[in-house]
């Protein structure tokens, strides 16, 4: 029996509710990336996105944007065959990561930027040919620089060191993954002025992103090492913390006076604080206020007796 035949053949046994909980599966794509895998992905990348916008903007003195627009799970092959040709393709290594991602940018955005670059008026041109290797040389400019926001995005995941290895216009020379190999897709949307609005993308082997999936999901469970490499990183912390030097003063009530009075101040003389006899005053660390405390002797010396702390201090500040 095919198995299209045997999953829609449903005997009359079966609870009403059976059909209501059958769901759909392609084996040729299997989901391999959770809510939170997407949701993480989504914060990285747009975070990547505005950085780049503003990278684009004052690099081209034109008002541009670059948004996320969807993330997908494809194969390699559903990938390229869905990329224009000529386009322009950044081959990048992303180490300490294995493998190789790309970026893919359209003809038409690219020239957008040659022209810009050159001191154009952005014009919105589609030529029919790649590249050259001047216009090429310009683009990588602004991708080198892309790449450092790129970066900055992972930087909460890894310390991610991204490169341009080599660029391409037909992708059916760029040689990323065998064609039935996942990878995840970040599609954007680019506009560069009132004129270019285009489609941009991000893809990534699913191989080579593997290994920070589980750093990608709070509730993960525990990881090889990962526990005690926390520890002793907040042992860290806390130690160079308890090492810093801070300034702890006492303060009085503060009183007010006119402004003669004030310029009539000399040497010896008496100013009289509102502060009451009976009342505690307040410590403060660094300019924010933690403990009620009493003046008192500790042989020769003034000191302050803590009493209480402030209402409202917070235990981190304590």
């Amino acid at each position: 029996m095919p198995l299209d035949a045997a999953v829609r053949t449903e005997p009359d046994h079966h609870p009403v509710g059976a059909a209501e909980r059958a769901r759909s599966f392609d084996f040729r794509r299997p989901n391999k990336l959770s809510r939170d895998h997407l949701r993480n992905l989504q914060i990285i990348h747009e975070t990547f996105a505005g950085q780049f916008s503003t990278l684009l903007s004052s690099s081209l003195r034109s008002v541009s944007a670059l948004t996320v627009s969807s993330i997908e799970e494809l194969s390699y092959d559903e990938y390229v065959r869905d990329i224009p040709i000529p386009t322009h393709l950044s081959i990048l290594s992303l180490d300490p990561l294995t493998g190789v991602g790309i970026f893919q940018l359209p003809i038409d955005g690219a020239l957008a930027i040659v022209e810009l670059l050159l001191g154009g008026q952005g014009r919105a041109v589609t030529l029919d040919r790649p590249l050259s290797d001047i216009e090429v040389s310009l683009v990588r400019t602004i991708i080198d620089r892309g790449l450092g926001e790129l970066a900055y995005a992972f930087e909460s995941v890894i310390e991610l060191i991204p490169s341009v290895i080599g660029t391409e216009s037909n992708p059916q020379f760029a040689q990323l993954a065998s064609p039935s190999d996942m990878v995840i897709v970040i599609n954007f949307e680019l506009r560069i002025g009132e004129v270019i609005s285009t489609r941009a993308s991000l893809c990534y082997p699913y191989a080579t992103l593997k290994p920070l999936l589980a750093d990608m999901v709070g509730h993960a469970g525990p990881r090889s090492g990962g526990d005690a490499m926390l520890v002793a990183a907040r042992e860290q912390l806390a130690g160079r913390i308890c090492d810093a030097t801070v300034e702890c003063s006492v303060q009085f009530t503060p009183t007010s006076m006119p402004s003669h009075e004030i310029l009539g101040l000399r040497v010896g003389d008496v100013v009289t604080l509102a502060h009451p006899h009976d009342e505690l005053l307040t410590a403060t660390v660094d300019g924010v206020p933690l403990f009620h405390v009493r003046p008192v002797r500790k042989g020769k010396r003034v000191a302050a007796q803590v009493v209480s702390t402030v209402h409202g201090s917070t235990p981190e500040n304590r």
